[in-house]
């Protein structure tokens, strides 16, 4: 038999860590190198054949012990990272799919299963002491029945020991959460070493959630306030990442409700990756054809998003809604006509009085004219900003003021008289600026409200 044969029969017969070491010294009395080297390479192959075959007759437990092995060989004599992290990842893999096999605490600390998962929790956190220190946990302790739960709770403070000394990557350590649920597929419910696991599962998603910086996407929504029926809109979405993480395949669908009909674009904007403080915009073109017999109905159209963080995990949630009116009429037109109406009429009843010579008349009519322009004024403003709440609000004052203008001007048609008709007057305009003042002060009140 040859001597890779014969280190391969030995190794294969190896049930704990000690039998491996002591199966790989022999392997030092080959004094050439390169010769060392080939025996080192070529035993590695056969374990991983032999480990194959065991999966293939899901002998689990001890494929996974055969991995293990090959690691070890790699480590001590071929100077091979790649190929020892794929022997240990092939002994993970062997224990995960062990779900139909009974592993005890014994199975756990005799054999390679424990070295394994140390080793790769060694890979994955970059803590390169974790054998050592689990070499002298299990030294310092009688694992008896009782003691058993508390020393199976090694794994979790290794995983988290190692976490601490490193700066977390959530990409590795989503590996170890993945591989941490994987492995507890191989305990059985009575096996004593499953509520350690548990734990280190636990813990393992608690530190991925207090060192990952996570995404938050929000909506801004533009469109026209001012939209009657027949008539083509553009309807634009903006998103925005105001998170810390990135987001990944973002799609934002927008739900076009049944009376829109679109004419341009897609109601879906969609990104690949969405950086923290970048943007991602979405426009499209809608029609509302009729209201069907409607003088106005009220449109909402609600976005959603879908996108995934740096873990891999799926978020939906809804960005809010848009809610707008589409009329018959335009409602910046009609505004418009009644202001105009308005307009006209306080400048026709002021008129007669704009030449007096009387200058007591004189200031009366101009602080009214001013009064007038200048309302009239921020009334156009405000239909032409879209903004028809206020506009309505200053109508009804210019409203008011037309209300006034009849005493007003029946006073100012008097004044020669100053008997009697002129208090009257004056008493009538008195009681109507009362009424004016708690008007505009109603209108006021409700504009700061709302």
């Amino acid at each position: 038999m040859s001597f890779v044969n014969e280190l391969f029969e030995r190794l294969s017969k190896s049930n704990t860590a000690n039998d491996v070491q002591t199966a790989l010294a022999s392997l030092n009395e080959i004094q050439d190198l390169i010769e060392r080297t080939k025996a080192a390479r070529e035993t590695v192959q056969l374990i991983q054949s032999y480990g194959q075959e065991l999966v293939g007759k899901g002998q689990f437990k001890n494929a996974a012990n055969q991995f293990y092995s090959g690691s070890q060989v790699v480590k001590n004599f071929l100077n091979d990272p790649n190929l020892e992290n794929q022997c240990l990842i092939l002994s993970a893999q062997a224990l995960a799919n062990a779900s139909q096999e009974h592993i005890t605490w014994d199975d756990l600390i005799g054999g390679a299963a424990c070295m394994t998962i140390s080793s790769l929790l060694r890979i994955i956190t970059g803590d390169w002491n974790v054998n050592s220190h689990l070499d002298d946990f299990i030294k310092a302790n009688d694992f008896s029945n009782n003691q058993a739960a508390t020393a199976c709770l090694y794994i979790p403070y290794n995983l988290v020991t190692a976490v601490n000394r490193s700066n977390p990557n959530p990409e590795l350590l989503q590996q170890a959460s993945d591989f941490t649920e994987q492995y507890l597929m191989t305990a059985k419910p009575a096996s004593m070493f499953v509520d350690g696991i548990k734990r280190a599962l636990d813990l393992t998603r608690q530190v991925l959630m207090d060192t990952t910086k996570f995404p938050s996407i929000k909506a801004k929504f533009n469109y026209k306030t001012d939209v009657i029926f027949g008539e083509k809109f553009t309807f634009s979405v903006q998103l925005e990442n105001i998170g810390e993480g990135i987001a990944n395949n973002v799609i934002a669908t927008i739900k076009i409700p049944s009376n829109l009909t679109i004419v341009s674009g897609q109601n879906q904007i969609s990104s690949d990756q969405l950086q923290p403080g970048t943007l991602s915009e979405g426009q499209f073109t809608l029609i509302c054809p009729s209201g069907e017999g409607n003088e106005e109905i009220s449109i909402e159209i609600p976005v959603f998003a879908e996108f995934t963080d740096i873990l891999g995990n799926k978020n939906s949630l809804s960005l809010g809604m848009a809610i707008f009116p589409i009329r018959s009429e335009k409602k910046g037109d009609k505004l418009t006509s009644q202001l105009t109406i308005l307009k006209k009429n306080l400048r026709e009843a002021v008129t007669p009085f704009e030449s007096t010579e009387n200058f007591e008349v004189r200031p009366i009519v101009q602080g009214m004219i001013s009064i007038i322009d200048n309302l009239a004024t921020s009334t156009e403003s405000r239909i032409s900003k879209g903004d028809f709440k206020t506009a309505e609000a200053e109508l009804e004052q210019l409203n008011q003021i037309q209300t006034f203008f009849g005493p007003l001007t029946r006073f100012l048609s008097s004044y020669q008289d100053r008997g009697l008709e002129i208090v009257k007057s004056l008493k009538e305009i008195h009681e109507q600026s009362q009424e004016l003042v708690k008007s505009i002060e109603q209108i006021e009140n409700r504009l700061q409200s709302s």
